[in-house]
């Protein structure tokens, strides 16, 4: 096996150092978790961690930045499953609000969210982040938009909806069924037919089965 060049072991180092900071943060939330304990779960020293990130508001900047890098690719397959699948919607195969995974991820971000506010630099390289992930999703939102809405703010609309409901039916699960978000785009998902009524795009059946 040929040697890592020097770039290329320390891109390995880098996104071992973020894959292990994800965890610890999932963990123990953002103001919780510590470099030190970063440093020893990944096996390296705090040197290490501060020659590829300045802070701990940068690391987990770059923590955000793989985990919404990953979400457009997961809704990408679920977009080429839904195609590949005559009659199911990609509204069917979103991630429900009672699956463990979002509930750890929505306090996490809505967190460092908090966080962001009142610290400006942060907040403004937190925009930009999110500007880019909307501008991806945009058009696997594009079949959800109509008059006045478009899909970038489908996309910001389903953020906000995914954040809020989560924390709502994880306090409360009698509050709203698991399945809102996706009841919500399906009900977006119409177009007018004659008359002036309107219809279904296509037909809804079910969640079927999804792999993550």
């Amino acid at each position: 096996m040929s040697r890592l060049s020097r770039s290329e072991s320390q891109a390995r180092t880098r996104r071992h150092l973020i894959d292990t900071a994800s965890v610890v943060f999932a963990r123990r939330g953002f103001r919780g978790a510590s470099i030190e304990e970063v440093a020893e779960q990944a096996g390296y020293t705090k040197g290490a961690i501060y020659s590829n990130f300045r802070s701990k508001d940068e690391l987990f900047l770059a923590v955000l930045e793989t985990r919404l890098q990953e979400r457009v690719e997961f809704y990408r397959r679920l977009a080429r499953q839904a195609r590949a699948h005559p009659g199911q919607g990609l509204a069917d195969l979103l991630p429900r609000l009672d699956e463990p995974d979002e509930e750890t991820w929505c306090l996490l971000q809505l967190e460092f969210w908090l966080y962001a506010m009142r610290h400006p630099p942060v907040r403004q390289r937190m925009a930009v982040l999110y500007r880019q992930y909307r501008a991806h999703l945009a058009p696997l939102a594009a079949p959800y938009a109509g008059t006045g809405i478009e899909p970038a703010e489908v996309v910001a609309a389903v953020i906000a909806l995914s954040h809020s409901l989560t924390l709502q039916w994880h306090s409360d699960p009698t509050a709203v069924r698991p399945d809102l978000v996706t009841r919500i785009l399906r009900a977006l998902d119409r177009r007018p037919r004659r008359g002036g009524s309107d219809q279904p795009v296509r037909g809804h059946g079910g969640r079927g089965s999804r792999k993550r």
